[in-house]
């Protein structure tokens, strides 16, 4: 299973190779979000708050940690709001907290983005099927700009003769050391022999 990178540029040489790149990307999140979900229930079965989050909200407090200023969202209540907003502490552009809720609170936000990139990347893969019944032809290479794993833009290049007579690029590589070789040891007795008797 291959993992995703946060960015990156790759050359694809079918639709095909593309459409299983995808599909590799697909499987991975869908690993991570079956991992995610399973620690998110988990989190959720068990019950109350330990005395040691007091405590620790209490010495960030102390070392002057600043609980977050967090601008209302729609739909969300002011109950709510001062909640989250209080189990979360400034540093810089670094967010704490000692919490039970905000470890649950940040696997829901990660299952969120995950889901949410699964269905993007089922998009492109049905976008991609598309373009493979347009029949682009076989001698062309797509550059994809790839961010999470998903396929955000696609530049589509011809392929060069030499690179449709391989397939591919070659690399091909001779070494010399400068030295000429010796004769092998049968031909210099030979050639021994033949001045001798001559």
């Amino acid at each position: 299973m291959s993992k995703v990178f946060p960015l990156e540029i790759k050359d694809f040489y079918s639709l095909k190779e593309l459409s299983t790149f995808i599909d590799e990307q697909i499987r991975w999140y869908e690993f991570l979000l079956k991992e995610y979900s399973q620690r998110l229930g988990s989190l959720l079965r068990e019950q109350g708050t330990g005395q040691n989050e007091e405590e620790l909200l209490k010495k960030l407090r102390e070392k002057g940690f600043n609980p977050q200023e967090k601008k209302r969202k729609k739909g969300k209540s002011r109950k709510a709001e001062e909640i989250t907003s209080r189990n979360w502490f400034t540093f810089r552009n670094l967010m704490l907290s000692a919490v039970k809720e905000s470890m649950a609170e940040i696997y829901f936000e990660a299952v969120e983005k995950i889901n949410n990139n699964i269905e993007q990347l089922k998009e492109v893969k049905a976008l991609t099927e598309e373009l493979m019944k347009a029949g682009l032809g076989s001698d062309l290479i797509y550059s994809a700009y790839i961010v999470d794993g998903i396929p955000k833009k696609i530049v589509i290049q011809q392929r060069r003769n030499r690179e449709l007579e391989e397939g591919r690029y070659r690399f091909e590589i001779s070494l010399s050391t400068g030295v000429e070789a010796a004769e092998p040891p049968e031909e210099a007795a030979i050639s021994e022999e033949a001045v001798a008797t001559s």
